[in-house]
């Protein structure tokens, strides 16, 4: 199955949440993830923690090797959340550099850190909620 660029990603994103679904349920390549680690400027150690596997892991997976449901999934939230990212702080390096970056908010913490849990996740998806309108706490 081919790699969605950055433009049809964020267009499945918004518009059909069955393709999602099944990327998840048919898993990701580990190509694809390396992709998604340069892209976004990703460690192993960093994509380890995301997707819930240990670095050992993650090191052995060949190329066209398929990730689990549940790491495809993780994968794919990363994804969409670096997707909204950009949006909010108008280009991907910006965001890339705020998710690095400790952040008073979160006790000085990098929103990094806390990709680790879905709970994060929307920790941070409510953060650019907040950020897009202005509200800073």
């Amino acid at each position: 199955m081919p790699f969605y660029t950055e433009s049809s990603f964020s267009s499945i994103v918004k518009d059909d949440a069955h393709l999602l679904i099944n990327k998840s349920r048919n898993g990701m390549a580990m190509y694809q993830i390396e992709n998604l680690m340069k892209r976004y400027d990703l460690t192993l150690k960093e994509m380890a923690s995301v997707l819930n596997i240990s670095e050992r892991t993650l090191q052995r997976y060949e190329d066209k090797d398929v990730l689990s449901k549940d790491a495809s999934e993780r994968a794919l939230h990363l994804q969409r959340l670096y997707e909204r990212g950009s949006e909010v702080f108008g280009t991907l390096d910006n965001f890339c550099d705020w998710m690095k970056s400790p952040v008073l908010i979160f006790s000085n913490e990098k929103p990094i850190s806390f990709l680790d849990t879905i709970f994060g996740f929307e920790l941070l998806e409510q953060e650019l909620g907040r950020i897009e309108h202005g509200i800073f706490a």
